[in-house]
């Protein structure tokens, strides 16, 4: 016989088992918790799904803006809080095969090469000094409340090496005297190669998606020592 506290402890148990079986074999609950994130969502309320954040960034004081991250083995969420409101939010990949759907699109994550997601706006963010990186922001329309989107790679994403050499040569293009014609097909050579594992969305410039990167030294100390 099993007495009613007895019952909710292996109830507890059996949930608990399902939910690292899922988690083993499937996404879905890692996919689940993603879906839980919004532009304008409170901030209490995402932490009961993510639980406390392991790093905070605080940027300037007079602008009450910070950066909250959040890991899981399969990927980093980095929040941007004003006021404990949640003014966008940041999507990094970490395990290949692993797609959270690129929000306001009917594509995933990782699936297809940048020049397939969205046609190029004309600028972008990147560098290879202190972390491989390379974004570039769309506008969303009314059916994507007029937010910004920003997509891309960063190296401590889930990542394919097809682009390395393109993303290296745009930047050492950058550090010369260059015309725009050789920019351009510097980037649309890189655009159909990248693969990307990190989109960024909300009421964010494409400044602050490229701030709310981790450095790879601040990556390794928070987020891979002792995981």
């Amino acid at each position: 016989m099993i007495s009613l506290g007895q019952w909710a402890d292996t109830k507890d148990m059996l949930v608990s088992g399902y939910e690292g079986f899922i988690t083993h074999f499937t996404d879905e609950v890692e996919l689940e918790k993603l879906r839980q994130v919004r532009v304008g969502a409170n901030l209490t309320y995402l932490e009961t799904v993510f639980g406390d954040a392991r790093l905070i960034k605080v940027k300037q004081p007079a602008t009450d803006l910070e950066y909250r991250y959040y890991h899981d083995p399969k990927f980093l969420l980095a929040l941007a809080v004003r006021e404990q409101r949640v003014i966008g939010y940041q999507i990094v990949s970490l395990q290949p095969g692993f797609m959270p759907l690129v929000a306001f699109s009917d594509t995933l994550l990782g699936q297809q090469p940048l020049a397939d997601y969205q046609p190029f706006a004309g600028s972008f963010s990147t560098d290879t000094t202190n972390l491989r990186y390379y974004l570039e922001p769309q506008t969303l329309g009314r059916e994507g409340l007029f937010f910004e989107r920003q997509l891309g790679f960063v190296e401590y994403g889930a990542a394919t090496e097809q682009h390395q050499t393109a993303l290296q040569q745009l930047n050492e293009l950058l550090l010369q005297e260059y015309d725009d014609d050789t920019l351009l097909q510097q980037s649309t050579a890189l655009r159909t190669k990248l693969i990307p594992n990190v989109y960024a969305l909300g009421e964010i410039t494409l400044e602050q998606a490229a701030d709310m990167l981790l450095t790879r030294y601040e990556y390794k100390a928070y987020f891979q020592q002792g995981d």
